[in-house]
């Protein structure tokens, strides 16, 4: 996680450090225009970023400039959005205290969808932060949550599906099942509506393809390790679809199946 640790070691050196002073002709509202020009070079940008920080009556814009960043992300340099993530998490008490549910809807879940369904070009450091993100967005912004829930948690059920496999559980593995043991927690029993959107989607967590995978990895006896994060991670996924068994869903033999392994 090599880019992540540079970043984080530029922020750390400019927030400890005295920020530079705020000249007469470059007030508030120059120094944000600045933010939102300097998308491509990580440097610039954390400076100025913390000078912003500093400022504490520009705690609001600075959410939404931020928000509205990751929002039209796609041709934002990759370590300024790992900044920002890790940034929001960091100073979440601070920043995303200002957050609001229409500012979640319209910037952040858009960004969130975007980066948990992407299935080609990856960045690890990226994926990580963003599931933190939603961690610390459950944990302690849950109400932010509650208008957009079936889209979150789709995407965040669609990348366990695609991207958790043999090799890769290692590295999302932990988080992955924290973040839905903070689901289950925050957020069950599900609407009704909900499991059946769940239900009906053909590459959900309750596909033939993902529900065998689960059953071979218990099973397996020469990786103990895979086969107890198989374990770990039905625990709360069966917490979220116990709905679709009790409601006698045509792929409830074959969850219970895996349940009985």
């Amino acid at each position: 996680m090599s880019s992540m640790t540079g970043v984080r070691k530029a922020r750390s050196t400019n927030v400890t450090s005295t920020p530079p002073v705020i000249s007469t002709t470059q007030d508030e509202s120059t120094i944000l225009d600045d933010l939102r020009r300097n998308l491509h070079c990580p440097i610039q940008f954390i400076n100025i970023y913390n000078q912003c920080y500093q400022i504490t009556n520009l705690r609001s814009t600075l959410i939404e400039i931020l928000c509205n960043i990751l929002s039209n992300s796609v041709n934002v340099d990759i370590k300024i959005l790992i900044f920002i993530l890790d940034a929001l998490i960091t100073n979440h008490t601070s920043l995303l205290i200002e957050l609001t549910d229409i500012q979640f809807k319209q910037d952040l879940l858009p960004f969130i969808k975007r980066i948990l369904l992407k299935t080609e070009d990856n960045n690890n450091d990226l994926l990580l932060l963003t599931l933190r993100f939603l961690i610390i967005l459950i944990e302690n912004y849950s109400n932010l949550l509650n208008l957009t829930l079936t889209e979150w948690l789709s995407s965040i059920l669609y990348f366990v599906v695609t991207h958790i496999s043999s090799s890769s559980y290692i590295i999302y593995g932990d988080i992955v099942i924290e973040l839905l043991t903070k689901i289950v927690k925050n957020f069950t029993p599900l609407p009704k509506e909900i499991v059946d959107v769940l239900g009906r989607s053909p590459s959900s967590i309750i596909s033939t393809h993902f529900l065998t995978q689960l059953k071979t990895w218990v099973k397996l006896v020469d990786d103990t390790k895979l086969a107890l994060f198989a374990i770990h991670l039905w625990e709360p996924l069966a917490a979220l679809l116990s709905r679709l068994l009790t409601r006698g869903h045509t792929k409830g033999n074959e969850m219970l199946a895996v349940m009985q392994d």
